[in-house]
């Protein structure tokens, strides 16, 4: 009996832009982003979701399960990411709006790599 070859830690990661205008399109999204949880997702930010998953079979698997949900209207991209470009990610967190009568800046007050 042969094993499926399992690998290193992945995440596959979900970006989202569905339609939001009608009742219809906002039940869709609901739907959407529910079923995107119960197939083991978390928000990291709006409209991205991520999930940690071991072995490349895995992740055809999460990817399977996403297409089979997806709603016909709107952009959903997965990206897969391996372990170690994860830890590479920088983080700004902490930021400010500061909105002027030209333009709209960020004060970053904390910057975080892990």
């Amino acid at each position: 009996m042969s094993q499926t070859p399992i690998g290193k830690y992945m995440y596959l990661v979900c970006f989202f832009d569905l339609p939001v205008h009608t009742k219809k399109d906002r039940r869709r999204y609901t739907i959407f982003r529910r079923k995107l949880m119960q197939a083991g997702f978390v928000m990291m930010q709006y409209s991205v979701y991520i999930t940690q998953i071991r072995g490349t079979h895995q992740v055809q698997d999460r990817i399977k399960k996403v297409k089979s949900f997806a709603p016909k209207n709107g952009e959903i991209r997965l990206l897969t990411v391996t372990d170690r470009q994860f830890d590479r990610m920088e983080m700004i967190i902490n930021y400010e709006y500061m909105k002027s009568d030209e333009s709209l800046s960020y004060g970053c007050q904390t910057i975080m790599e892990f």
